[in-house]
């Protein structure tokens, strides 16, 4: 499995793509326009790209398009969705609409801030300009459906690496990625957070190469173009920037002092100076990481006005629970959440994950020796640069926990499940409650669009 995969590995990555292609497609035609988080102005930017062929500015800002866009919104019943009315009368501009309707504040080109997956979606969209906005929409949504396949590519090659003998359990974990409702949502409509979740994948990749290869120039290359590309996507691919340090001072730590060594070293002194740079100019012209100071944070913490509750009454306890939820499942704007009985069900998956893992150790006969602490380490310095963006970057005061936000590290937490449930299960049976893990996903992917998505547009 390092060097090649085998006949079936490759049939049964085939079969992934196509039904990565084909659920797509579904969620992208079912879930109507306008319904997924911020979609309104991720579309606009893109839209706006198209028409100009230059990136724009508020000036910029077309009238005609606001216009079509409300009698879209009215047209697709999104006040009706998203839980709160639209105006009886529809308004002449956007910024005329209530401050509580969603569209009106998720403007990225109305606050220029520029995503690098707006690009990838101009390309869609430009020989479709003069078509209607609901048809540009589901090319644009296509866009990403497309970045999804390459991230599901990305997955089997980097499993492939991580998995020493087992074809079915790199399978295994590839279908995780797929088959994950609420992964598959987000990446079926438009966004700026796939490209960065597929150069999230990408670098992730190099590192393994890496770490079984040494350095080379192209590993190094994909860790400085993949960190680059997906911070200037989106923000929430920050944490490469302390992972990618993390693992270069780990795998030189590693290295024996050999000529080969000091040429990895070389490269990877070379590539630190060009992200430092690259996050020094990225840093001119993005607002801060971060609206609050620490002291202030502190404060506020002491008072038990923000750690504990915020603005609307939530709980910190509650927000880590959303973004659990929501990390499995929840839909539309984040307005078509599922039973409890499957969240506590999907918690108590993870929960036996985590077990097998340290009922196992680095089970050395399974997986790489350093495979575990890699994925590991990667998962847990993006929860705490998600929880350290939620809580510092947060000047509104509400907690600001999504799921979403995480799904650049799809691959480490795809690995760290089905590893953990492989390795829970008992001796020559291991692989049993891997298999029932995933057939649990795969029946929670189906009942997620049967019962929730489509009552709740559909049939109500």
């Amino acid at each position: 499995m390092r060097e090649g995969t085998s006949r079936t590995s490759r049939y049964g990555l085939g079969l992934l793509l196509v039904l990565t292609l084909l659920r797509g497609l579904i969620y992208a035609v079912l879930i109507p326009p306008w319904q997924a988080p911020d979609e309104t102005g991720h579309f606009e930017y893109a839209w706006h790209l198209a028409q100009l062929g230059r990136l724009p500015s508020q000036e910029d800002i077309s009238p005609e398009f606001e216009q079509e866009l409300l009698a879209s919104l009215y047209e697709w019943r999104y006040g009706d969705y998203i839980g709160r009315p639209l105006p009886e009368a529809m308004p002449a501009q956007m910024r005329d609409l209530p401050k509580r309707i969603f569209a009106r504040e998720s403007r990225t080109l109305r606050g220029e801030r520029f995503s690098l997956s707006y690009l990838w979606q101009a390309l869609f969209l430009l020989p479709l300009r003069y078509q209607d906005l609901p048809f540009q929409l589901f090319m644009a949504r296509l866009s990403t459906i497309f970045l999804n396949m390459g991230i599901v590519w990305v997955a089997f090659l980097t499993f492939s690496r991580l998995v020493l003998a087992r074809s079915h359990l790199v399978l295994a974990m590839t279908a995780v990625v797929v088959f994950l409702p609420q992964h598959t949502f987000i990446n079926s409509v438009v966004g700026d957070g796939p490209l960065a979740e597929l150069m999230t994948c990408l670098v992730i990749f190099c590192w393994v190469l890496i770490f079984q290869r040494g350095a080379t120039v192209w590993s190094v290359g994909g860790i400085l173009l993949g960190t680059v590309v997906a911070i200037w996507s989106k923000t929430t691919a920050i944490f490469l920037l302390p992972l990618n340090f993390g693992l270069a001072l780990w795998w030189l730590f590693r290295q024996r002092r050999q000529t080969r060594s000091w040429r990895g070293i070389i490269y990877l002194s070379v590539g630190a100076a060009v992200l430092a740079l690259a996050f020094w100019a990225w840093m001119q012209y993005q607002s801060p990481l971060g609206s609050r100071t620490l002291p202030g944070l502190l404060e506020s913490v002491f008072k038990g006005d923000l750690l504990w509750v915020d603005k609307r009454g939530i709980t910190f306890g509650q927000a880590l629970l959303y973004a659990h939820n929501s990390f499995w499942a929840s839909f539309g704007w984040m307005t078509v959440p599922v039973s409890l009985g499957w969240y506590l069900v999907l918690m108590a998956s993870v929960v036996t994950a985590i077990v097998g893992w340290f009922l196992r150790g680095r089970a050395q006969d399974e997986f790489p020796p350093w495979a575990g602490f890699m994925m590991a380490g990667a998962v847990l310095t993006a929860l705490l640069i998600f929880l350290w963006r939620a809580l510092l970057t947060s000047s509104s005061g509400y907690f600001q926990f999504q799921g979403r936000y995480l799904f650049p590290t799809i691959v480490p937490m795809a690995f760290l499940l089905v590893g953990g449930w492989f390795l829970t299960g008992p001796g020559r049976q291991r692989g049993l409650l891997g298999g029932l893990g995933v057939f649990l996903l795969t029946v929670f992917d189906t009942w997620s669009m049967v019962l929730f998505i489509l009552p709740f547009f559909y049939f109500r």
